[in-house]
């Protein structure tokens, strides 16, 4: 049985009477759906159709929303999603309906993530939408400690992976194995690169609020260390390096010279209580600068990084500026298995989109590095420097999370002024 439509279409129904709730409640929800499950070629399984389904129905609906304000970053979508039709519209590897049908697809998380700006009216609205991320990982957080201390099961993930109609052997990639290094947590996301890049997205953001706008994040002191501790274990035990690097960059820059000292005063008495699950993830940390001799960790390395940009430029050579289109990822991999890794956002844009798609992808990143308003513009600014590495070492983490949060702290700060 499949249970993700007892969840989301309620949410549907909702919408034809209060589109603005609705949008706001299925942005928290679209998390727990997360049906972007790599190593697969799962065109047509069920979870892939159900979010088509939800985030068409949810666009139809756009004039029953309110009237709309203006939109910071109307200039990066529109720029990044010319790169994407055009690089799919007028790629040689499908016929015109297939590039139609997959480029849709890869803008209907912008145009989402642009209606729910729309709907983020009031300080009620933004209090709603932070509370439901709030539940939504605490029962990341603690399902991810089950996990841990329970031999990594997880029964969820296995559920998920039932409803794939293109199972396959190689679920270990997702589920985590002693043969590719230390085992690593999923808890309720795709696997352990996302689990660790959306801990550690929601840590600076939750982190944010705790320094600048407690009365807007209302619960108790004690829960918000609590949640925030949480989060930083989530982030440990998916043993992600790039969800690591993105903790340090974010942190650094939003903390001040006395709060990083204080930091320090305190670690080694936080290294000594909970010495057994940091050491677990000091080999991590040493393999961000070396994996090819890391013992457990067996991700990429910086040569290997090399070999497959080789690739791609070989691969693009024929057509550089505009690349393949969304459907290259595919492609190519069944073509180079053990080169073409495609593991950075720069690999993927290359091939994808080529020359075009990573110019419009550096307006992006830089639009997002001056969205900062007053108290939010450390935050911002570090973030987005953060996302840039994360996305830049690993496939993990969701560029359509860390665009939500940052529009909420951007709309924050711009009812703060007025």
């Amino acid at each position: 049985m499949n249970i993700f439509p007892l969840i989301y279409c309620p949410i549907l129904l909702y919408a034809f009477g209060s589109y603005h709730k609705a949008i706001l409640l299925y942005a928290v929800m679209r998390l727990v759906l997360s049906p972007g499950i790599p190593f697969f070629n799962m065109s047509g399984d069920i979870l892939i159709l159900l979010q088509f389904f939800m985030d068409s129905c949810i666009i139809m609906l756009v004039f029953i929303g309110s009237t709309q304000r203006r939109f910071p970053l109307k200039n990066a979508f529109l720029v990044f999603i010319f790169s994407i039709s055009i690089s799919s519209l007028m790629s040689p590897l499908a016929t015109l309906f297939p590039a139609i049908r997959t480029t849709y697809v890869s803008i209907v998380p912008f145009i989402f993530v642009y209606l729910l700006w729309r709907e983020l009216k009031t300080l009620k609205d933004i209090q709603f939408i932070i509370k439901g991320f709030m539940i939504v990982f605490s029962v990341a957080i603690i399902y991810g400690f089950l996990e841990n201390f329970n031999d990594f099961a997880n029964p969820f993930m296995e559920y998920k992976l039932s409803l794939l109609s293109s199972k396959q052997e190689g679920a270990w990639m997702v589920l985590g194995s002693e043969d590719v290094g230390r085992r690593r947590i999923v808890s309720i996301f795709d696997n352990p690169l996302d689990c660790g890049g959306y801990a550690a997205i929601a840590f600076a953001f939750f982190f944010y609020l705790n320094v600048q706008y407690k009365k807007i994040w209302n619960t108790p002191k004690l829960f918000r260390i609590s949640f925030l501790s949480g989060l930083f274990f989530l982030l440990l035990f998916a043993n992600s390096r790039g969800a690591m690097l993105y903790f340090a960059i974010s942190l650094l820059f939003m903390l001040d010279l006395k709060t990083i000292l204080r930091l320090f005063l305190f670690l080694p008495f936080f290294v000594i209580l909970f010495y057994g699950f940091i050491a677990q993830s000091i080999d991590t940390i040493k393999s961000i600068a070396d994996a090819e001799n890391s013992e457990t960790i067996k991700g990429s390395s910086f040569a290997m990084r090399v070999m497959q940009l080789s690739a791609v430029i070989d691969i693009l050579k024929s057509n550089p500026w505009i690349g393949y289109g969304e459907k290259a990822e595919g492609y190519f991999r069944a073509e180079n298995a053990n080169v073409f890794g495609l593991e950075s956002i720069w690999l993927k844009l290359l091939a994808k989109q080529g020359i075009i798609g990573v110019v419009s992808y550096i307006y992006m990143l830089r639009s997002l590095f001056k969205l900062g308003l007053g108290k939010s513009k450390r935050y911002v600014m570090g973030s987005t420097v953060a996302y840039i590495a994360l996305a830049t070492a690993s496939i993990g983490g969701d560029l359509y999370f860390q665009l939500m949060l940052l529009l909420i702290a951007y709309r924050l700060e711009e009812i703060q002024c007025q």
